[in-house]
């Protein structure tokens, strides 16, 4: 019976116009946030949650999830500043990333000197399937902490793009 009505849930969520999925989603994802307990501030207009989480060694960083154009979105911006010399280096580093990564970009915006870590899913994924928020949610955090140690390494060290994106996938792969 359950599997039942689990089955008729689907179909009925389904069949809604996009702005209804859209709405559904994002109650859901405001449900799971209030269920995670953690600091969120929630913008309804905007159907923006932004929640602040480690991302770094003592270093916090917003996390931003919007519902927007029939997908979920999942933003942090890895670096707040760079330094502007580097920034041959952070595009090799962000597109070394971009080659690897199967879920995700890694943007480097030049006007506003921020790098950012963005993804988006189709908003039937977590439409049907509640506990794909969550996966996206942890998916974009874990990857987004190796983005930030990576771009710092770069930025601090000043270590070749190549070697960084070499030692991670050893890393990764061990």
């Amino acid at each position: 019976m359950k599997k039942l009505k689990f089955y008729l849930n689907r179909i009925y969520r389904l069949t809604l116009s996009f702005q209804k999925q859209e709405e559904l989603v994002w109650n859901d994802l405001k449900r799971f946030h209030s269920e995670a307990e953690w600091q969120s501030g929630v913008y309804e207009n905007d159907k923006s949650i932004e929640t602040i989480f480690e991302i770094g060694q003592g270093k916090g960083s917003a996390y931003c999830y919007n519902i927007y154009d029939v997908c979920f979105h999942s933003r942090v911006k890895i670096i707040e500043q760079y330094p502007v010399d580097l920034t041959t280096d952070l595009f090799i580093l962000a597109a070394h990333f971009n080659n690897i990564l199967n879920w995700g970009v890694v943007i480097v915006n030049v006007n506003e000197n921020y790098i950012e870590y963005h993804q988006k899913r189709d908003l039937l994924i977590p439409l049907l399937y509640y506990g794909e928020i969550n996966n996206q949610i942890t998916n974009h955090y874990e990857i987004s902490k190796d983005i930030y140690s990576a771009f710092k390494r770069l930025t601090d060290e000043q270590e070749a793009p190549a070697i960084i994106i070499a030692d991670l996938l050893k890393e990764k792969s061990n």
